[in-house]
C-alpha cells in the first residue's frame, strides 16, 4: 500500500515538472513570437512611412500595339508611391483618351507621356480615301504607312509620310490628310495614271515602330499646275518651297522622258505580275487570319463546354458527399 501512495505521488510530481516545462518554454515562444511580429509591424510602418501615400496612375488590361488608339476599355488603375509620381504619368483617363500608343506595352508598366503620340490635327485635316496597287500584307487599322510612287524605270519617291491608316476597304485605305497632302497625293495620281502603263505603281510601305521610327521625307514633287493650284489656296497653312520644288520635278520629268515604246510593255507587265503576286499574298494571309480566328472561336467554346461540365460534375459530386454525410 505505501509503495502504491509513493508510486502516485512521484507520478505526480513528474507531471507537474514537465506541464510546467512546457508551460515555461511555451510562454517564452510566445513572448518571443509577440516581439518578432511587433518588431516586424514597426519595420512595415517605417516602410510605408518612407513610400508616402498612394495615388493611381494607369496600365493597360492586355498588350498593345503601336499606332492604336486609346480606349477606355484598355486601361486598368495601379496604386504607386506619389514620392515617385511626375508630370509624365497619366493621372486621369482624360490625359490618355484621344492619344495613340507610340509602342507596344504589356500590363504592367506604367503609361507615361513617352509611350504616347498624338496627331496634330489643323482645320484643313479631311478624311481621304488612297487607292493603292498593293500595301503590305497584314496592314491593319492603326498601322503607319508612307505613300509611293514607283516610276517605269524604278524611281520611288515618297508622296505621303507616316499616315495612319483609318479603315481598310477592299481597294482603298482610309486616312487623314490636309490640303497640301491632298493636292500632292492628286499630282501623284496624274502622274500613276499617265505612266500607269508603261509601268508606275502606287504602294503602301509600314512602318515597324511608328513611334520610334524616324518619319520619311516627302520626296515628290508635284507638276506645276498641281504647284500653282497649291501657292494660290487660301487652306495651305504650309506653303511648298516652289523653287526646290521645279527642281525635284524637272528630274521626274526627264525620266520619264527616257522610257521607249519597247520598254513600256516590258516594264508593264512585269510590274503587273508583281502587284498581282502581291495581292495574292494578301489574300492568303486574310485567309489563313480567318481560319486562324474560328480555331480560336472553337477553342474558347470547347473551353468554356469543358469548364461547364466540370462545374456541373463537382456540384453533383459535392451534393452526393452531402446527402452521404446526412445519411451517417
Amino acid at each position: 500500500m505505501r509503495n502504491w501512495i509513493k508510486y502516485l505521488i512521484v507520478t505526480i510530481i513528474v507531471a507537474l515538472l514537465t506541464n510546467g516545462g512546457q508551460f515555461y518554454f511555451w510562454n517564452h515562444y510566445i513572448t518571443k513570437m509577440k516581439t518578432d511580429y511587433e518588431s516586424e509591424i514597426q519595420i512595415l510602418s517605417s516602410t510605408l512611412e518612407d513610400i508616402g501615400k498612394l495615388k493611381y496612375v494607369y496600365s493597360v488590361r492586355t498588350q498593345t500595339k503601336p499606332g492604336k488608339e486609346i480606349n477606355l476599355e484598355d486601361l486598368v488603375k495601379v496604386k504607386v508611391p506619389e514620392s515617385i509620381i511626375n508630370g509624365s504619368y497619366a493621372q486621369q483617363p482624360e490625359d490618355l483618351l484621344g492619344k495613340y500608343y507610340k509602342v507596344s506595352i504589356s500590363p504592367g508598366t506604367l503609361i507615361t507621356n513617352d509611350l504616347l503620340m498624338k496627331e496634330e490635327m489643323d482645320d484643313s485635316i479631311r478624311e481621304t480615301d488612297l487607292i493603292a496597287d498593293t500595301w503590305s500584307v497584314g496592314l491593319e487599322i492603326g498601322d503607319y504607312i508612307d505613300y509611293e510612287i514607283t516610276y517605269p524605270y524604278g524611281e520611288k519617291y515618297i508622296v505621303l509620310s507616316h499616315v495612319r491608316v483609318e479603315a481598310i476597304n477592299e481597294k482603298t485605305i482610309k486616312t487623314y490628310l490636309n490640303s497640301v497632302q491632298r493636292h500632292i497625293y492628286n499630282g501623284a495620281l496624274v502622274d500613276y495614271f499617265l505612266q500607269k502603263e508603261n509601268g508606275a505603281s502606287v504602294n503602301l510601305v509600314k512602318y515597324v515602330e511608328p513611334g520610334v521610327q524616324k518619319s520619311s521625307e516627302v520626296s515628290y514633287s508635284v507638276p506645276d499646275n498641281i504647284l500653282s493650284v497649291i501657292t494660290e489656296d487660301p487652306n495651305v497653312i504650309e506653303k511648298i518651297n516652289t523653287k526646290l520644288n521645279t527642281l525635284k520635278r524637272d528630274i521626274i520629268e526627264k525620266g520619264l522622258d527616257l522610257v521607249s515604246e519597247f520598254d513600256s510593255s516590258s516594264l508593264s507587265s512585269g510590274r503587273s505580275k508583281i502587284v498581282s503576286d502581291i495581292n495574292g499574298a494578301g489574300r492568303e494571309y486574310d485567309e489563313i487570319l480567318e481560319r486562324r480566328q474560328e480555331e480560336e472561336e472553337k477553342e474558347a467554346k470547347r473551353a468554356a463546354y469543358e469548364n461547364k461540365r466540370n462545374s456541373e460534375q463537382q456540384s453533383t459530386q459535392d451534393g452526393q458527399n452531402s446527402e452521404k454525410g446526412m445519411m451517417k
